[in-house]
Formats: structure tokens, sequence, C-alpha cells
């Protein structure tokens, strides 16, 4: 499943003069086309876009443009370019690839060693940043002929997507660029001769691929193209093998190119690409030892990410059990019974109309209906409030499914018992951990406290507020460690409020204790937090949640 995520996946002349033989792809980001081909969701981007450059300024639809993800005027592209995909719940066929006895698919990697492309030659100069993209040529590709020449010269490959218009998602755009050239292929219109045309360029074992962040893109070359690679170098695993500051591609622009990443520039993420890779190797290179050779850990790192294969989401009996928030809510049997359902009908439209499941009914609003159970058409329209067009289809069906689910809910009876046990335990192990002396210990804050200056500007007060919860925002377990105090004494965490805050802040603590009793991990929802700067809620919610639980154990003891 993907809640995704992310994820993020990210040469010269005519093929018989290729050289060192050169194949790049990385991961995009979001690109939207005012004639209404939406750009997707965060697991990648949408549309067929070119960058904003001299040879493509032309264009009308090289402006970023503001879609609403509702509108119902915007066509979707399987519309325009009638594509049709396979959504039926049985597995995803790898057609194209050999079969061993038992009929698993075999990965043409598989067959090949790791060392056979690691490549150890030293250039005798030093790597040669790309021109301007103001100064390389670009080609848009949008027909055979074109897609047909590309494959002579193919040597770097970005992949765009969009996954909230369709149940599996579609690939909507690549991006290409060799160590002189820049091209943007649509591979929506194009789709059915993706493959036919690259799928032998990407599985040579000769050329290199360079890619940042291609777990995505792996999968998504696989499921719209039957396209498999070999000899790959992920920019991203050499970052962390490097151990650098950050492995973002923005990061790495900036770092090692001196280039500000302009997101209205599609052919940005592949035009340094090359230049990259030249640099990290030098640097793999000259930090590797005999006992530990960082380039042949990169090439691990990259192969396990290229023989990973594509697996269609299947509808089980146990599905909805993974719905994302769905143990932070204490539901009863009927109420579980009503998650199984409307997630059941969620599934069975989504995969017959080719829409995401978050497009039909989004994960927080089914949770919402399973606990308030609206006997009727006009309760269900208050809870979903005319958001959702299939919901608003299907009123009368719904409330029937409901009403189904509650007579039969004594089968959910030891499930829903099951994730009340699973929930408590949950939190009790959270709050074990917060009220360790150890923990204690650890949730220390440096520097005297003082009130909040009101002269401050409102940014003064956000860059205070990310200094002091630098290590608060991390996704991590609640209770990691912020720090140590100078002065060897803790700070009280709300120290800097007035005494009219922390009286507020004092009551609220109780509210907040009796929610983590009852068991509810989405606390925040329970607690008045108005009374706090609002430019702390930059910082996210986890932040606070880990403040909060702070200030619980230091001042009410392990007992809470």
């Amino acid at each position: 499943m993907d809640e995704f995520k992310s994820l993020e996946v990210k040469e010269e002349e005519e093929e018989e003069e290729v050289g060192d033989g050169w194949l790049q792809v990385v991961r995009g980001k979001k690109k939207k086309r005012p004639n209404g081909q939406d750009g997707g969701s965060g697991s990648g981007s949408g549309a067929v876009m070119v960058a904003k450059d001299k040879a493509a300024a032309a264009e009308p639809w090289t402006t970023k443009a503001k879609v609403s993800f509702h509108d119902p005027s915007i066509p979707r592209p399987q519309d325009v370019y009638a594509i049709r995909v396979n959504n039926y719940n049985v597995p995803f066929d790898h057609v194209w690839l050999e079969r061993s006895e038992d009929g698993s698919p075999i990965h043409p990697l598989e067959k090949l060693p790791v060392e056979q492309f690691i490549d150890r030659n030293v250039p005798e100069s030093e790597p040669v940043k790309p021109a301007d993209l103001e100064d390389t040529p670009f080609t848009l590709v949008e027909d055979k002929d074109g897609l047909a020449d590309l494959a002579k010269k193919l040597k770097s490959v970005d992949l765009e997507h969009n996954q909230y218009r369709s149940f599996q998602g579609l690939t909507c755009l690549m991006q290409i660029s060799t160590r002189t050239e820049d091209f943007i292929v649509d591979t929506l219109k194009l789709r059915i001769y993706i493959g036919l045309y690259l799928k032998e360029h990407f599985k040579d074992p000769t050329k290199r691929k360079v890619m940042h962040g291609a777990d995505r893109d792996i999968m998504w070359l696989q499921r719209d193209f039957h396209i498999y690679v070999c000899n790959l170098f992920d920019t991203g695993q050499a970052s962390r093998v490097l151990q650098m500051e950050r492995n973002s591609l923005e990061h790495l622009l900036r770092h090692l190119c001196g280039v500000t990443a302009n997101k209205e520039y599609a052919r940005e993420d592949t035009h340094y690409l090359l230049y990259m890779y030249d640099l990290m190797k030098l640097r793999l290179q000259k930090e590797s030892t005999s006992e530990n050779d960082l380039l042949l850990e990169v090439q691990k790192r990259s192969n396990e990410i290229c023989l990973q294969l594509y697996e269609k989401e299947l509808l089980t009996d146990t599905s909805y059990l993974h719905i994302y928030g769905l143990q932070e809510h204490d539901l009863d049997a009927k109420q579980l019974a009503v998650v199984y359902a409307l997630h059941q009908w969620r599934d069975y439209t989504a995969r017959e109309v080719d829409e995401s499941t978050g497009y039909i009914l989004p994960n927080k609003a089914l949770i919402e209906i399973a606990k308030k159970m609206p006997t009727d058409t006009a309760e269900l329209k208050k809870v979903v409030k005319s958001k959702y067009p299939f919901v608003d289809e299907s009123l009368d069906q719904i409330v029937d499914l409901i009403w189904s689910a509650t007579e039969s809910s004594y089968v959910f009876e030891s499930r829903a018992e099951q994730l009340k046990k699973e929930r408590l335990e949950q939190l009790g192990d959270r709050v074990q951990t917060l009220s360790s002396p150890e923990m204690k210990n650890s949730l220390t804050f440096s520097g005297p406290a003082r009130p909040l200056d009101k002269e401050i500007s409102s940014n003064n007060i956000h860059q205070q507020a990310q200094a002091t919860f630098q290590e608060l925002k991390r996704p991590m377990a609640l209770g990691a460690a912020v720090g140590n105090s100078t002065s060897g004494a803790q700070r009280d965490f709300f120290g800097g409020f007035s005494n009219k805050q922390a009286e507020k802040i004092e009551k609220e603590q109780h509210s907040l204790l009796l929610a983590i009793r009852r068991g509810i991990s989405r606390t925040l929802e329970d607690v008045n937090l108005s009374h706090l700067p609002h430019e702390l809620f930059s910082i996210g919610n986890a932040g606070l949640i880990k403040a909060f639980y702070y200030h619980l154990t230091q001042h009410m003891g392990p007992s809470c």
C-alpha cells in the first residue's frame, strides 16, 4: 500500500556512438497543465509539462496552474487518451519476464553479478558541470517518430506520476537528459509505445542508469510499461552511504551543483544528475577503504531497488484493518462492521471506475461515517457534506450497507475487542517509556526560560520555535531526546509563557491525561490549544504531542 509515502525516483550521440553508455532516471515534482490534467498527489506529479525555457516558452501550458481535486470540469488522463488498465482483484502479471520452475518471475538482473556494474575508472580531468538550461537543446516528444529517435540517444530519464484520479496510478511524464540534451516525453499519449521502444535500453546491463530515489520509479516503469532496469546508480542511496546532511534531490542540487531547485523547471531533475553522479562517484572512491567499499555498497543498494517487483494492491477480508488512522478510534463491533462494509464498497467502486480510493471516499470520512452510523440519506449528507461525487450518487446504497452491517455486527465483536486491547497495550508502552527515569533525564532543555517578547516579529518567533523543536519535529517515537541542559537543571517546557497562559496549560494537562487513559492516540483533538502561539503549529502536531507528554511526565510523575 502506498501512504507514501513517498516516496521519490529520480548520452550524447546516436546509439552506435554512445561511449560510456548512459541512461539517467530520477523522480520529479508535481506539475500541472491548465488544460485540466491534474498533477496528482504527493507520491509524484501529474500531467505532461515541459520546463519553462527558451525552447518551450511559447507553449501555453508551461505556466503553473491551480486546480481543484474535485473540479468535475477537469478531464482524467484515462478519458483523454483512452487508457484502460486491469484493476481486477488479481495479482499483477509480469508478462515479459522469464519464469522459474515454480512459476515465479525472474528479474533479468538476478543473473548478473553486482561487481559487473562498478566503474572504478578515475577520470583524467575534473567533472564538467552541464550548460545552463537556457543554453541546452530541448525536445518535446509526442509521437512515435520522436520516441524512436530518442531511443537511439537514451541516457537520462525522470518519471512523474498521477495517483489521485486512478486506482493504481499513471505515469504521466518522462524527463530525459543526456550530457548535452534534454527531453520531455508525453507518456500518457505514447503509453502503449514506451515499453516497445525503451525496454531494451533500460534492461541493457552495459548502460549506466542514474536515478534519484528510484524506489517508486522502478515500480511505475514495471506497472505501466513492463520495463525492468539493470545497472542502476541511485544518487539517493549514494547520499546515504556518504552520510550527507540530507538526501533530497533539492539538497544535492544546491550542495553539489550550486543550483537552487525551481519546481517550475521539469528538466532540472535530470539536467544535472549525471554531473552529480560524477562528483559522488569520485567521493565514494576517495572515502572507500579495503574493508569498506562504498562504491560496492551503493551498487548493492541500487540493485536491491531494481530487483523489487510491482505488486497490485489486492482486497482481502482483513484489508480494512490497514486503513490509516483506524486504530486511533475506539470503535465497537457495529462501527467496525460499518468500516468493513464501506471499505469493501469503496474498493469495488474505485476498481470499477478507475479512481483512487481517496477520491471515492477518504479514510477520515469513511471512519466518521462508521462512528456516526447514519440511518437515512439526510443524516449521511450531513456527515459527508456533499464533498464526494460517488458518495452522492450512492447515498441510498450506502445507507443500506450501514444497516446490513449493523445487523451482522456480531461477527466483528472479537475483532473489536482485539483492536481495543492492542490500542491499550500500545498506549501503555508509550506511557511506560515516557515515565521511565532514563527518558525523564533525557528530556532536558538548554538555555534559561524567558517570556515571549511581543515586539519580536512572527518570522523571528518561527525561527526560535524551529530551533527549540529541532528534534521534536522529527517523526520519531514520542519522548525522543531533545538535548542536554547546559545549566544542569531541567527547564519547564512552558516556562516561557505568561502566568495566565501557564494556568490555562495546567488545566489542559488534565484533559490530556484523561484522553490518554481513554486510549485516544490523537490527543490534540481533546485539548484546546488556542492559547498557544500559532507559530508553534508550523512545527507539526507530533512535536506538540511530545512536548505535552514531556510536561506531564515531569510534573505528574510516572503514575500518568
